[in-house]
């Protein structure tokens, strides 16, 4: 896997990056026993793996509400910060997918935060 990355690295940082990610949420996901390949999905549904993605414009004010890998508004990162006393930064990826596994894996709602990509998971399953 080292020398994978390795090669990944020299040939694309982008893709390097990302496949990071990817073994991050996956082994994140795994450690709180959350279906891995959902989470996965999930992350791909959400934006793509594009740590810049926005989403959930609104005219009214012309701003994206939401915003990283799982598109989290402010407001929700925030509150589930305090629910589960994590400390984070909203604009890090890595902290973006630990908030999102403790919310999938001990919030009453859990992947249904995240409705809209659930459901099209669901679908194409």
């Amino acid at each position: 896997m080292f020398e994978f990355l390795m090669a990944l690295y020299l040939y694309s940082q982008e893709a390097y990056r990302t496949q990071l990610l990817i073994n991050y949420a996956t082994i994140s996901a795994r450690t709180h026993n959350i279906d891995e390949e959902q989470f996965r999905q999930l992350i791909s549904c959400e934006s793509r793996w594009r740590e810049d993605a926005q989403g959930d414009y609104r005219i009214e004010t012309n701003e994206y509400l939401a915003t990283g890998l799982l598109q989290w508004w402010r407001p929700s990162f925030n509150a589930y910060s305090k629910k589960f006393n994590f400390k984070g930064k909203y604009e890090d990826s890595f902290a973006q997918i630990d908030l999102a596994v403790l919310v999938i894996a001990y919030d009453k709602k859990g992947i249904n935060n995240w409705y809209n990509c659930y459901k099209f998971i669901e679908r194409n399953s």
